[in-house]
């Protein structure tokens, strides 16, 4: 930890001050020390000095009285040897620091200056800044012939287009700091470093170390069996069904839309039902509204509504021979072709619903020409080119598929 001293301490004794450091220092890590030995070691024998004190300020006084609470050994060490904490109160030139932390080779400030002349964007800046152009960028300053930009309260070197040099500084962010991931090597970065091209480039070159890819485990469970479901081979063989909530009740007491969507033609059919509406009723609604044109289904995908789950739902299924295939739970992406649709239906419903939104009902038929009608961009054709051309299956289909089976079975 490093603090500022007060400016009203600054005039004290070294004594004080080097006191006042060790009180800071022992309230800082408190949750750390207390109701543990450790060693305080000091360039300055402060806590000898403090016990000879006949008479002692106010304020050493509290200093003191919260020192004592700790169970601690003073030990004396010269400053010859107490370089940590030299190292840190004392601050060198930013130049000098920037090559001592990176350990830079005396070659790498040659390549630095000889590579600014061939990046045609910073040798331009350099020769505005030997040339005084006021038009020049405060922020840049030229330092032994090295070129800084100082944004954001830190004054990075600008690594000219010369990829060496890039990778080196990109490693030194990365590798040489712990193999850290993107942020933390980017953060890095930003303190030290700048280039036009620098976040993209740290990006790529974590993406690809091959340290962390061998070594780093996962950080997510590993996904389950992702199976598609089986593509339709014509109209009218596999259906998506959902339930959409409008949030507005009509004059009619309808809230909810049933939506039915062809996989294969992408045809839709859009049915008003209310709220409460029980499996019985839905089962109706699906068989005026899709068995009697369209025939029966092979497959249907749902998701988990209490009127898809229920007995009766799953019996009216058996009997027509219809796949049940039901999302997982807060799995709506599984059922996508409804979800898809529903979107589009919320879409077309704000610009013909009137503002007060209870005759919603009244557009569902305009709603569903529009969207049979249109080209899908799946498909290339509209649904409506493609429905018509396909004869509907009826029950006598499922019963015969059986004899068929028993007649002739695959061996």
């Amino acid at each position: 930890m490093s603090k500022k001293m007060p400016s009203m301490k600054l005039a004290k004794s070294t004594y004080e001050k080097e006191l006042y450091a060790i009180y800071k220092t022992l309230t800082h890590w408190r949750h750390y020390l207390l109701g543990r030995f450790f060693y305080v070691r000091n360039d300055n024998q402060t806590l000898k000095w403090m016990r000879t004190q006949p008479v002692l300020s106010d304020a050493l006084k509290r200093w003191i009285e919260v020192i004592e609470q700790y169970d601690f050994e003073p030990q004396y060490i010269k400053s010859e040897y107490n370089k940590v904490a030299d190292a840190l109160s004392r601050r060198l030139d930013f130049s000098c620091a920037l090559i001592t932390e990176f350990d830079l080779m005396d070659d790498v400030t040659p390549s630095l200056v000889e590579a600014y002349h061939e990046d045609q964007f910073m040798s331009e800046i350099i020769r505005r800044l030997e040339a005084k152009d006021e038009n020049t960028s405060a922020e840049f300053e030229l330092v032994n012939d090295l070129l800084f930009l100082e944004k954001a309260g830190y004054k990075r070197l600008c690594v000219p287009n010369r990829e060496s040099l890039r990778s080196l500084f990109l490693g030194e962010c990365h590798d040489a700091t712990g193999h850290f991931g993107y942020k933390k090597t980017t953060t890095n970065l930003l303190q030290r470093f700048w280039w036009r091209t620098m976040m993209r480039d740290a990006q790529l070159y974590v993406e690809t170390c091959q340290v962390c890819q061998r070594g780093k485990p996962r950080t997510q469970a590993p996904l389950g069996l992702l199976k598609p479901l089986p593509i339709s081979e014509r109209p009218g063989e596999s259906l998506s069904m959902d339930f959409m909530d409008t949030l507005v009740t009509n004059k009619s007491g309808m809230r909810h839309i049933f939506i039915i969507v062809d996989k294969f033609s992408k045809y839709a059919r859009l049915i008003a039902m209310p709220e409460t509406a029980k499996t019985e009723y839905v089962i109706r609604l699906f068989k005026e509204n899709w068995v009697r044109d369209f025939g029966l289904p092979k497959s249907i995908v749902s998701d988990r509504d209490v009127r898809f789950t229920s007995e009766l739902w799953k019996a009216a299924a058996a009997e027509q021979g219809t796949q049940l295939q039901m999302a997982s739970g807060n799995h709506p992406e599984a059922n996508g072709q409804a979800e898809q649709l529903n979107r589009a239906v919320q879409h077309l419903l704000r610009h013909y619903i009137k503002p007060n939104q209870v005759e919603w009902d009244e557009k569902l038929a305009l709603i569903a020409s529009l969207y049979n009608n249109v080209v899908h961009n799946t498909t290339g054709v509209s649904p409506n080119s493609l429905l018509p051309t396909f004869k509907p299956r009826l029950p006598l289909d499922f019963y015969y598929l059986e004899i068929s089976q028993l007649l002739h079975p695959v061996l």
